[in-house]
């Protein structure tokens, strides 16, 4: 029972450490993305790429989904997606687009927190995005299916800043985020460090190692793999960060993680919310997953390793 009670508060307490390491710089860009939302900032931006929505069979006012979870994230896009007339095909592309390339701005910070190349991350995450949605479009949207439309107001996207509502909803964002964060990370520590004294994590990475192997993970890469898939990019960053302290992962392999992270990750969550809005469960989960794992390999084959990083090797 005593052994139970230390490996219980072991969890906890590397939780709670990856949670205040994180949060050092969610709050920041949290902060940074509301105050966008009271810029003329997005509605430039979606002005800008309505033009160009006919090359992926869509109507102009996608842009504004598009936009908005790029710049805030997923759940943001949906008002603007739920407003679109358009057709289960189109709304597949559309959600396609946005599960490969959301929450950039957060995403990427928190790529860069952990010292994987963010930059080269963000990029592929954008090209990719384009290159399926075009792909994807031709395959499954008939030819002039009512697309194109440029002739669209968005001054929508842009909020107009009332001090007290504003900070109140900003205050609130600030703690059910950190709440959700703190909540999962130190679940996802307390089972980790379970799973590690009663030889579960061994016997679950075990049955991964084929996978892993051929995408050029080392074991140690397995856990935050597994947990970024499972619960997204910032919670499977929470392990990184704690592997990285334990000197267990080379910066490749942190660079490896996050690329299959970016294109693949939160599969259950985000896949359910766009399969609620009609999309198509086929065409918004192979290519990502196809995507993830030939990306990985490839960047396996051309990035060079170093030695292995410390806690101080962290950004912050």
């Amino acid at each position: 029972m005593k052994d139970l009670l230390r490996t219980a508060g072991l969890g906890a307490f590397r939780g709670v450490r990856a949670f205040l390491k994180l949060m050092s710089i969610v709050a920041p860009v949290y902060t940074f993305v509301t105050l966008l939302k009271y810029t003329p900032v997005l509605a430039a931006f979606a002005r800008l790429m309505a033009p160009f929505m006919k090359f992926f069979r869509l109507p102009g006012e996608a842009a504004m989904a598009v936009i908005l979870g790029n710049f805030i994230n997923i759940y943001a896009s949906l008002g603007a997606i739920t407003a679109l007339k358009i057709s289960g095909a189109q709304l597949t592309v559309l959600s396609l687009m946005i599960l490969l390339s959301h929450s950039q701005i957060l995403e990427t910070a928190v790529f860069f927190q952990i010292r994987a190349q963010w930059w080269l991350l963000w990029l592929i995450r954008l090209l990719l995005s384009f290159a399926a949605g075009f792909g994807l479009a031709a395959l499954i949207v008939p030819a002039g299916a009512g697309y194109g439309s440029n002739a669209v107001d968005f001054s929508t996207l842009q909020q107009r800043f009332v001090p007290v509502p504003a900070l109140r909803s900003w205050a609130l964002g600030i703690v059910n985020t950190g709440g959700k964060m703190l909540a999962v990370l130190v679940g996802i520590f307390l089972m980790l460090e379970l799973a590690r004294r009663y030889g579960v994590l061994e016997r679950m990475l075990a049955g991964l190692q084929r996978v892993l192997r051929f995408m050029g993970y080392s074991r140690e890469a397995g856990m935050p793999w597994l947990a970024g898939n499972v619960f997204g990019i910032v919670f499977g960053a929470g392990l990184i960060v704690e592997s990285v302290k334990e000197s267990r992962l080379t910066p490749k392999q942190v660079t490896l993680v996050a690329t299959f992270l970016a294109l693949c990750h939160g599969l259950f969550e985000d896949t359910a919310i766009f399969l609620v809005l009609g999309a198509n469960l086929f065409w918004i989960v192979v290519p990502r997953v196809v995507l993830a794992v030939l990306v990985t390999w490839v960047l396996n084959r051309i990035l060079k390793d170093a030695p292995v990083l410390t806690g101080a090797g962290l950004k912050g």
